[in-house]
């Protein structure tokens, strides 16, 4: 059963962690509130927060299917310009692996003749954490990262389009293509190949998470036991939920987290709002304040926006 072998191998980790004696790897700080307040307040991203996000280039790097689609992000990039900030979609690859987009990722930041704030989706994520491992230097130029539902400790829909218990072809060759289309995009983010890299790399991610501020945004669709999912990714949904795995419909919300990593975690968000047109409203612009306000480090010591009586 997908379940038993998943907790099977966040209790791997766990041990792992606690035989390394990191203190920081135990737990990040949970900033769901702090975001909350910023989301429900839209007015707390005023002009000094403005004024301050200009100091930096701000790196979007997506995920799955972005090759494909022209809204990924579209709502983001069009916010940023709109307020004057430098911003590139960095062109990944959304059906290569790690190896292919993590040099991608570095040349973008290295490129950069300001210091970054990255915002990374999905695949992206996992791309940027590899980009960072390989290449400690650039963490200094990296003043914050929020990643959006990265798929870190991988998902079991991976597992099941790659192991064959997907006995519907057409189903599995829809799944696939959510993870960019290719074998090797999907056989990078199975549960056994992610946590075997966070296993192998978790001194560098500890070290990575000290030296980068960082938060991840994890979310579940969490509909009711008879209702239908209200997504287009139903179908990956119900197949972790019928196991007990909260998800976004495409990753687990626990997995969307690394160990140590200050974290945001939502309901009734699924993969796909954050980043493009889904079937549920979403203000992507109001969110992507709302999570730049809770990383907190562009933004410290700043004054809060006079006008926003509501935030107070």
């Amino acid at each position: 059963m997908i379940f038993n072998g998943y907790v099977l191998r966040i209790l791997v980790v766990a041990l792992i962690m606690s035989a390394m004696g990191s203190a920081r790897a135990a737990s990040g700080m949970d900033l769901t509130q702090n975001y909350l307040n910023a989301f429900n307040n839209d007015c707390a991203f005023g002009a000094a927060q403005v004024k301050a996000l200009r100091k930096y280039k701000v790196l979007l790097v997506p995920g799955y299917l972005s090759d494909l689609n022209p809204t990924y992000f579209a709502d983001q990039l069009r916010w940023l310009a709109s307020i004057n900030v430098e911003h590139e979609k960095v062109a990944v690859k959304s059906g290569q692996g790690i190896k292919i987009n993590a040099p991608i990722v570095a040349a973008a930041i290295r490129k950069s003749a300001k210091p970054v704030i990255l915002i990374t989706h999905s695949k992206g994520s996992v791309d940027t954490l590899d980009a960072l491992i390989a290449e400690p230097l650039l963490r200094s130029k990296v003043k914050g990262w929020v990643s959006l539902q990265g798929a870190f400790l991988g998902s079991p829909i991976a597992d099941k389009v790659l192991d064959g218990s997907l006995l519907n072809p057409i189903v599995a060759a829809v799944i696939l293509n959510l993870f960019g289309g290719t074998q090797d995009s999907a056989q990078g983010l199975t549960t056994a190949a992610s946590l075997a890299y966070y296993r192998d790399h978790l001194v560098e991610i500890n070290q990575l998470l000290r030296d980068v501020p960082a938060i991840a945004f994890a979310s579940a669709i969490d509909s009711a036991p008879s209702a239908r999912a209200n997504s287009i990714l139903e179908i990956p949904y119900e197949l972790m939920a019928r196991d007990g795995i909260r998800n976004d419909g495409l990753v687990p919300l626990d997995a969307a987290v690394l160990p140590g990593m200050d974290y945001i975690k939502i309901s009734g968000v699924d993969h796909i709002a954050p980043v493009m047109p889904a079937q549920l409203r979403f203000d992507r612009v109001r969110f992507s304040k709302g999570l730049l306000i809770a990383l907190r480090a562009p933004f410290r010591g700043l004054p809060l926006n006079k006008g926003c009586k509501a935030w107070r």
